[in-house]
């Protein structure tokens, strides 16, 4: 009986092999997840996204960001800006993380708060123990311990007009450290820095890319990269994610992957994301895979890898490529630098990506619908209002106006922030939040023996 235990295992395990552990084997081939596709289910189904979709702030780059839904249903993002007007190839010296947030998975998304301070980039935030919230990021650290500026000194200063700086700036790699800063909330307070990899100790001497889940025993698997002359990806396991010293990082000079993904080919894979499929228990990655191919002089596209152990990676190829389409017609490219996936009910629903350039040359971040997404007006509608309350405008400027449906009576509506807050209460159908901060506020609205919630977005 136990051998006949192990055969069924082992057989299970193969054929979900077959399936890049994204999908389930029939038989005689793969039925894939939603979002993916392909024989072996390693390519994404990528639909048209929104034109206004990600986060687009004015006159700054916004480059990469981590995208997580909290219990409420909001959408948080944590994107890199660089500060200062400067263009995005002064990230080095001039990228901060921002705090920003949606009620749709698309948004756009509204600014909420600075939240780590030039220098700070590449962040990656993951669900850790205890619902805490864990942000890696790379980061400049004083000499205090604390976040602050990078090795190359305060940041530069810019022409918004072209965004160049307007004396002598750095445009190199960055040489700052890999950290780890947790929290009990979405909007902090975040941690002191915690860290885990200074680039100080590798040959190459650059930031590493990093990325990581941790698991609820606190155990953690991750992914990061040196840079011999390409792009090189190593392994990195610990039984704490908390303690540097429990951390076993894969040797510098050994590649995770065979040629032409070894580093040793120009430009090679980069800003990698990892995460956990907790139902077949096996980790995968996403990455920026940038090998050009069959004497291509360059390339852009998304590469997908998994293990099952969080050592030994196998990388199935392309996922997809850097074509963009927009639900109003029209097309761009994406390099697909710093890919990170939405993840919902433990089935990834969003490509986020970064590198995007607008009409005015100013670099955003987008997020792209993946097929079998929670897609549709009704849907998006359902986010704004519920079935007997409807809102409008929203999003609104200063005032709005609320009815119920079939309700002639009177009603009363509490407006609160999103940490609980309550700010106002009004008997009256038109409500104003003039003076109000731009962001999302949740409204409960009292009628005849019922009370309905709605949230609504300030602009």
């Amino acid at each position: 009986m136990k051998n006949l235990l192990i055969f069924i295992f082992s057989i299970s395990f193969v054929n979900a092999q077959n399936c890049s552990y994204n999908g389930d084997w029939n038989g005689s081939g793969c039925n894939c997840d939603p979002g993916w596709t392909g024989s072996d289910c390693s390519e994404l189904l990528v639909l048209s996204a929104n034109s206004n979709s990600g986060y687009r702030p004015i006159n700054s780059d916004a480059w990469g960001a981590s995208v997580l839904k909290d219990d409420l249903g909001i959408y948080h993002m944590w994107v890199s800006v660089i500060d200062n007007n400067c263009d995005i190839q002064y990230w080095a010296t001039n990228s901060k993380i921002i705090h920003a947030t949606s009620l749709t998975p698309q948004g756009p998304y509204i600014y909420k708060s600075d939240v780590f301070p030039v220098m700070a980039h590449e962040i990656d935030v993951k669900r850790g123990p205890g619902n805490n919230w864990v942000a890696f990021l790379t980061s400049g650290i004083d000499v205090n311990g604390n976040l602050g500026y990078s090795k190359y000194g305060a940041p530069c200063l810019c022409d918004s007009s072209n965004q160049q700086p307007i004396d002598t700036c750095n445009f190199g790699a960055s040489t700052d450290a890999t950290v780890i800063c947790t929290s009990s909330s979405p909007y902090g307070p975040w941690s002191p820095p915690i860290v885990i990899l200074k680039p100080d100790t590798l040959l190459d001497g650059i930031d590493a890319n990093f990325s990581a889940v941790v698991n609820q025993d606190s155990s953690l698997v991750g992914l990061w990269r040196t840079y011999p002359s390409g792009s090189q990806v190593h392994y990195v396991t610990a039984t704490n994610y908390l303690d540097p010293s429990s951390y076993n990082w894969q040797d510098q000079e050994t590649s995770l992957f065979p040629s032409p993904y070894d580093g040793f080919t120009s430009e090679g894979l980069e800003d990698m994301f990892v995460y956990y499929d907790s139902t077949r228990s096996v980790y995968h990655a996403i990455f920026h895979d940038m090998i050009a191919q069959g004497g291509a002089l360059f390339y852009d596209g998304l590469g997908h890898a998994y293990s099952s152990n969080g050592e030994n990676w196998i990388y199935t190829g392309e996922a997809t490529n850097n074509n963009v389409n927009f639900s109003n017609g029209t097309t761009t490219n994406s390099a697909r630098a710093r890919p990170h996936f939405l993840i919902e009910d433990g089935k990834i629903t969003h490509l986020i990506t970064a590198e995007q350039f607008d009409n005015n040359d100013w670099s955003y971040t987008l997020v792209e619908p993946l097929v079998n997404s929670t897609l549709g007006s009704e849907i998006e509608n359902h986010l704004y209002r519920k079935q007997n309350i409807k809102v409008f405008p929203n999003p609104i400027k200063e005032n709005f106006t609320i009815t119920v449906n079939n309700f002639n009576g009177n009603i009363q509506t509490e407006v609160y922030d999103l940490i609980g807050h309550r700010l106002q209460i009004s008997n009256e159908n038109t409500i104003s939040l003039q003076g109000y901060a731009r962001g999302i506020y949740l409204l409960k609205v009292a009628f005849g023996d019922r009370v309905e919630e709605v949230k609504v977005i300030k602009e």
